[in-house]
């Protein structure tokens, strides 16, 4: 069980706290010539006075007394450890830590001063100090392992790993059972990187302990680290021997079949693990899953993935969830037919899979068909109990892309309805943001600039609110310094972003800073050619510029570019 550093030092300061007056007489031989620590017969009253007034807790007359003894004895290390404690009761660390460390100068070999001063130290998070104390009480007693264990814990909190792993070495010097240093060691050591002496550590725990699951995976995962795969998957292999229920061993033993490159020994395991009745069906669909995620970040589970999902498909053909894994890794490859036939049979196997709807909704949605993602979240409103915030989001989406934004603006206030605990904030930051956009198609500013600012309440580095709030308010000549600013952050977030880059020129431009503008607005326009309106700014610069010619060049572009996007579109709608 692991030891928690603060809870250690605190009871240390407790107990010192605690510690009556006669605690404080001299252990060991100073290093240097000392006054005695018993008092002198005129002080010794002063002392017994502070004494007793500490310990009814009137604080400042045993500090009186105690520095009125000083006055006259202000090398007595006693006094100091008195002054020291009553201090620290007060919480005054600053002055606790000054006597105490008085008291450790002028008795070094005393035991209890240095204890407080260490604990002192650590309280008032200087680390690295506490564990000078601390060295140098072990220094004098290498087997106390409470000692070593706070010198252990004052080098984790410094960030010192090296020396806190040295730490517990020297407990388990002292006691190589002691379990607490052994998986602090294990900890440290994966920490370290020294995955081979965690291999010998780990195995020492496992001898006084027993084997477990987690610790056989710790193991293997060990192995995998020092290059020995077969060691590995044996170690997986046995924990699946043991409990074949155990889905993070099975999850394990695939892994590494699928590093090592087999196809056909990764296919036979994938079999065993489908058609094995211990794992639930649940179990074998978050594998699967899985590694279609990890296929995403790396290209050594790309073509496994597709294996993998294939085969769930036919070792669970009946099953509506087979289809939309299987459909989510073809749609992530772009394979957009193959996936929408995937999601509409799993549709087909269970009209009330929400996730087969919302899949197929985002696969037309991914293809730009909005009627189709139209047509299909009606669909799914008629086979489900209920409609679902995603569902609503995805519906008001494909509204607004489909120009039709009083539907969209309408469907999506039924987001407001849906209770906040139970889905996540992003699709309510997707509802506003949207009806944002909506408002804005129907130039109804107030109303966007509103729903934007209630995105930005959501989430205030939205990097799309932020531009668009910051294009409305430089549109308008409104609040030109925080559109300045939110412009920024949205170039901040995304340097390259064309349409942020537009927005940052144009606001230039407001403010008057027209060159500044230009060297902007020829970014932007570099990095999306096709937009008209960034043409259309880049004309307005120069003609303030007094560069009429190229004013009315741009302007031509922003024109024919707009003419020839509206023959694309009428094209598209007879379609």
């Amino acid at each position: 069980m692991k030891i928690r550093s603060r809870t250690c030092i605190s009871f240390l300061l407790f107990f010192f706290v605690l510690l009556p007056g006669c605690a404080a007489t001299s252990e060991g031989t100073a290093s240097r010539k000392v006054e005695a620590d018993s008092l002198s017969a005129a002080a010794d009253r002063l002392f017994v006075d502070g004494a007793f007034a500490a310990a009814k807790g009137d604080y400042e007359s045993a500090v009186s007394k105690y520095r009125e003894v000083l006055l006259s004895q202000s090398r007595n290390a006693a006094v100091h450890f008195a002054l020291s404690r009553v201090f620290l009761v007060q919480s005054k660390q600053d002055s606790a830590r000054y006597y105490s460390e008085r008291a450790v100068y002028y008795n070094p070999g005393n035991r209890f001063y240095r204890k407080l001063l260490a604990g002192i130290c650590f309280e008032m998070k200087d680390y690295r100090a506490a564990a000078d104390q601390f060295e140098q009480l072990v220094a004098g007693e290498p087997s106390d392992i409470r000692t070593l264990f706070y010198l252990a814990h004052s080098y984790l909190a410094a960030g010192m790993n090296e020396q806190a792993l040295n730490a517990f070495s020297r407990i388990l010097s002292v006691d190589p059972a002691d379990e607490n240093a052994l998986t602090q060691s294990l900890w440290l050591q994966f920490k370290l990187k020294r995955y081979t002496s965690a291999i010998a550590t780990l195995e020492k725990l496992m001898t006084q302990g027993g084997e477990n699951e987690k610790l056989l995976l710790t193991l293997g995962e060990l192995y995998l680290r020092t290059g020995q795969p077969k060691k590995a998957l044996d170690t997986f292999n046995r924990v699946i021997v043991a409990d074949a229920s155990y889905l993070p061993a099975w999850i394990a033993v695939l892994e590494v079949r699928a590093d090592q490159g087999d196809r056909e020994v990764f296919l036979g395991d994938l079999r065993r693990f489908y058609a094995g009745e211990d794992i639930a069906y649940e179990g074998k669909v978050e594998a699967t899953r899985l590694f279609m995620l990890k296929a995403r970040n790396d290209e050594t589970y790309g073509a496994l993935a597709e294996v993998m999902t294939g085969e769930f498909v036919k070792a669970f053909p009946g099953k509506a969830d087979a289809y939309v894994v299987r459909g989510m890794s073809r749609l992530y490859r772009k394979e957009y037919g193959p996936a929408i036939e995937d999601f509409r049979k799993a549709v087909a196997i269970d009209p009330r899979n929400e996730s087969a709807r919302v899949e197929l909704v985002s696969a037309w949605m991914t293809q730009g068909d909005y009627r189709q993602a139209l047509e299909s979240v009606r669909a799914a409103g008629k086979h489900l109990r209920e409609s679902s915030l995603r569902l609503t989001v995805l519906e008001g989406y494909a509204l607004f892309r489909s120009e039709r934004s009083r539907e969209a603006i309408q469907v999506l206030d039924r987001a407001a309805s849906f209770d906040r605990d139970d889905n996540p904030e992003w699709q309510f930051i997707q509802a506003r943001l949207t009806q944002a956009m909506a408002f804005d198609k129907l130039q109804e500013a107030d109303k966007s600039m509103a729903a934007y600012e209630a995105v930005l309440e959501l989430d205030s580095e939205n990097a799309l609110a932020q531009n668009n709030l910051a294009y409305l308010f430089a549109e308008r000549g409104l609040h030109l310094q925080r559109a300045f600013e939110l412009s920024s952050k949205a170039v901040e977030a995304d340097p390259e972003n064309p349409v942020f880059l537009d927005t940052l020129g144009w606001i230039y431009f407001r403010m008057g800073d027209y060159r500044k503008a230009r060297d902007i607005l020829r970014k932007a326009l570099s990095g999306k050619p096709e937009e008209p309106e960034i043409h259309e700014h880049l004309a307005e610069v120069y003609r303030v510029l007094g560069d009429s010619a190229k004013a009315g060049r741009f302007m031509e572009n922003a024109r024919k570019i707009r003419r020839e996007g509206a023959l694309e579109k009428a094209v598209e709608t007879q379609k």
